[in-house]
């Protein structure tokens, strides 16, 4: 197996990082404000660390397999969480545009949007979430439709992996890694740790800008009494 250990030291040092950071709880009283649209924002974003660092530590194995099919499917989920955590901090940047209950509308169709359950709310399509942070940081879209070659049984991601022809002898050979290893293992890795510094970033954002929204909101407390000053 040839594979740069610098690249993949790189992606796991992210992964401990995440692992570091999961959050174990939410204190809706910590929030102090009525509204629960900050809630409903901060409950989708910490269950979107927790699965991404899950879906990156479990690509790095794969990947020191070279299961690049696994790898690929891990690590396009990835994208997709991250285009998530964008839409979250874009939400939340942006909230001058929506009506407080546009905003909550939102957010649950974020928080427990289901296309499987006719009473949940309508989930967000990750499409779009991909393509507004595509306008930010260019070739997201290109890096997904990559990995969505290697993730449908498209020819990159059966027989491109899986086999190799030896056309003189006209004899077809399979296994791992017969043929342009490096090829797709430097797409995988490159795609991972680019979505998880988006993701990152996203992460970071909404607790920069989270202060001054529950700075907006109605108080749960009384102007006389002493208030929690915990903000995630």
């Amino acid at each position: 197996m040839t594979e740069d250990p610098n690249t993949v030291a790189d992606v796991r040092a992210w992964v401990a990082k995440l692992r570091a950071n999961l959050p174990q709880s939410l204190d809706v009283a910590a929030l102090g404000v009525k509204s629960k649209a900050p809630f409903q924002l901060l409950c989708t974003r910490e269950a979107l660390i927790w699965r991404t660092e899950e879906l990156a530590r479990t690509a790095c194995d794969a990947l020191e397999r070279d299961d690049f099919a696994a790898a690929a499917i891990l690590t396009r989920a990835i994208t997709e969480n991250a285009a998530l955590t964008w839409k979250l901090m874009d939400v939340l940047d942006g909230r001058g545009r929506y009506t407080p209950q546009q905003m909550s509308d939102l957010l649950m169709r974020m928080l427990a949007g289901s296309a499987k359950w006719p009473e949940a709310p309508k989930p967000v399509h990750v499409l779009d979430s991909l393509r507004k942070m595509d306008k930010t940081i260019p070739g997201v879209l290109s890096s997904y439709d990559g990995l969505s070659e290697i993730v449908h049984p498209n020819w990159w991601g059966v027989s491109g992996l899986y086999s190799k022809n030896d056309k003189p002898n006209f004899i077809t050979y399979f296994g791992r890694g017969l043929r342009g290893a490096d090829s797709s293992r430097g797409m995988i890795t490159n795609a991972m740790l680019g979505s998880l510094g988006a993701f990152e970033y996203a992460y970071n954002r909404i607790s920069e800008l989270m202060p001054a929204f529950l700075a907006e909101l109605e108080s749960i407390w009384p102007d006389d009494a002493d208030e929690p000053n915990s903000v995630p």
